[in-house]
């Protein structure tokens, strides 16, 4: 998946969620106009009542015409509020009786409170059409918002709702493409790694079989020694691999009591005998301390703590290991001088595959997965592994294991 497949999916996304709020506008406002029309309707219902009533008192609706008009504004107004009142719409209101032809008014009945939102409809008076009632009343927006409040927070929660599962699976579908790009990456460092020390062996073979090696004791002994060492790294990266794959299966996981202060002082021992630079490694620890845990795994762990703090550093190396105990819980604290990582990738260091950045130019080989089989040996331990780091000042790994004294 390329780069215009996401920018393309990223733009579905954001357009789905405007075409969703837009939908969701446009329902709440015809919800609203039919509010309002319908409170107009309401009020023509009770001014034609109100009228045939007050009125034109000897007329029967759509059978009888009226032959006697009384106009009477407050006799008018007696039976058109209770009628709004019945409807469930009384508001202020104004009354006006007005001459058809020149739209003289000739009544008026002001309202007793103010109107705020004025609705003006006109009804006829007489079957003649010669007077006209104009009718200026207060159209309740409030209400109508008040009652439509449910949908509005209902709507607004559904947008919201559906735009946190689309960015989620924008989300989902970004990581995933990371993670592809990752394993692409791991393919081809292993295979660069792999191939290294294959193609060494390759070429001492060849020169012990070609090259008259055989008849000298010293060359023959020092390609054996070439073989035997990169097949020995070969096996090391095989053997981490697998590590790595067989982690979370039950049978790997044997728990014991063990020195871990003594496991560390051996480390430190093969440490400071192979390293090719200088090394101020410090172990702050009781003298002893035994702990339950899988020997194997905590000594892998803590050797890729140590192998990471020398290959991401410069030309001498400061390591300073803490052993304590606090709380019931085992501290063991790795820190060291180096490069130190940017805190953009501090949060995914522990992820399968996951190497920072460094550009085209991989100064230091790997795989991405030595913080990653960390994070899970803790994790079967049923601990904590953090970082912190500073770019240029160095990184301190701290583990937390539980303690059964």
């Amino acid at each position: 998946m390329n780069r215009s497949y996401f920018r393309n999916i990223s733009i579905l996304v954001v357009l789905s969620l405007i075409l969703l709020a837009t939908v969701q506008g446009v329902w709440v406002y015809r919800i609203y106009r039919d509010s309002e029309n319908d409170f107009v309707r309401r009020v023509e219902s009770a001014a034609y009542k109100s009228i045939y009533k007050a009125f034109r008192m000897d007329a029967i609706p759509g059978i009888t015409t009226a032959k006697r008009v009384n106009i009477d504004l407050t006799q008018f107004a007696l039976y058109f509020e209770t009628n709004l009142l019945e409807l469930d719409a009384l508001q202020p209101y104004k009354a006006e009786v007005m001459e058809a032809q020149t739209m003289r008014t000739m009544m008026v009945r002001h309202p007793k409170q103010q109107i705020v939102n004025p609705m003006t409809t006109q009804v006829t008076i007489d079957d003649d059409g010669l007077f006209l009632l104009r009718l200026t009343i207060d159209i309740p927006y409030k209400v109508f918002w008040n009652r439509m409040w449910g949908i509005i927070l209902s709507s607004v929660a559904i947008i919201l709702l559906l735009g946190l599962v689309l960015l989620y699976l924008v989300r989902t579908m970004f990581r995933q493409r990371t993670i592809a790009q990752m394993r692409r990456d791991f393919t081809h460092n292993i295979t660069h790694e792999l191939k290294t020390p294959i193609s060494v062996a390759i070429a001492a073979t060849d020169a012990l079989q070609n090259f008259s090696a055989e008849a000298d004791s010293n060359r023959r002994a020092r390609y054996l020694c070439i073989i035997e060492s990169q097949l020995s790294q070969l096996s090391a990266m095989v053997e981490r691999i697998l590590s790595v794959s067989v982690e979370g299966r039950e049978q790997s996981f044997n728990p014991a009591p063990f020195d871990v202060v003594e496991l560390l002082s051996e480390l430190k021992e093969g440490v400071m005998i192979n390293s090719q630079k200088p090394i101020d490694f410090a172990i702050i620890a009781p003298s002893s301390l035994l702990i339950t845990a899988d020997q194997f795994h905590i000594r892998n762990l803590i050797t890729t703590l140590v192998d990471n703090a020398i290959k991401y550093s410069g030309d001498s190396l400061t390591l300073t290991i803490r052993v304590a105990v606090d709380s019931g819980v085992v501290i063991i604290s790795a820190t060291d001088n180096g490069f130190g990582i940017d805190k953009s990738h501090l949060n995914h260091i522990f992820e399968q595959f996951y190497r920072v950045p460094t550009g085209d130019v991989q100064a230091v080989r790997g795989y991405g997965l030595g913080l990653y089989y960390a994070h899970k040996v803790v994790q079967m331990h049923g601990g904590e592994i953090s970082a912190q780091s500073t770019k240029g000042r160095g990184t301190t790994i701290t583990i937390k294991l539980p303690y059964d004294e």
